[in-house]
């Protein structure tokens, strides 16, 4: 029998095979022994999966959301009287900025950074939809779905974002394609 060093285990049944066979001897799944290198077609497939999380950028694009939020729903209003920041313009302002976030925080942050955003964005959420729904003018009265909703869409644009962002990001590291 084969020591623990010289078997691969099967991903799909569990049994062991030794090193040297391709596929399974029980159920005839391809078995290989685990590497840490890459070949090159496969370092291209992983190219925009993200490797781990860090709270230090999506911390930063809470941030930034809290901020250019609080400027428009805050200081919007004090500048320009008749605007509503729950009404369409209102609207469409935050989409900008949740997206236009989202783009920021994926080109600065290094790596691949998809989840940070959409993060950052669920934890300025809360405050925005909080004074939202606190400033509510009387006789408009959205339901609490309707507020989880757009939370929730604020999130998901901001994650569109972080995705171009990277695709930007990765796109000005790699340089000028070069033409042959």
């Amino acid at each position: 029998m084969a020591t623990a060093e010289q078997e691969i285990t099967c991903p799909m049944c569990g049994f062991k095979n030794p090193q040297a066979v391709e596929r399974c001897r029980s159920c005839g799944a391809k078995v290989e022994a685990l590497t840490t290198s890459y070949t090159e077609e496969e370092a291209h497939a992983r190219r925009y999966q993200q490797e781990h999380f860090e709270w230090k950028w999506a911390l930063t694009a809470a941030g930034v959301y809290l901020l250019a939020q609080t400027i428009i729903l805050v200081g919007l209003p004090f500048l320009i009287s008749s605007f509503d920041p729950q009404g369409l313009p209102g609207l469409l302002i935050s989409v900008g900025v949740w997206f236009l976030g989202g783009v920021a925080v994926g080109v600065i942050s290094p790596g691949k950074t998809f989840v940070e955003p959409a993060i950052g964005a669920l934890i300025a959420v809360i405050p925005t939809v909080s004074y939202l729904a606190l400033t509510t003018p009387d006789g408009f009265q959205p339901t609490l779905l309707a507020y989880i909703v757009t939370a929730l869409l604020g999130v998901m644009i901001s994650l569109f974002g972080a995705f171009l962002g990277e695709k930007i990001q990765m796109t000005s590291a790699r340089g000028p394609a070069k033409t042959t």
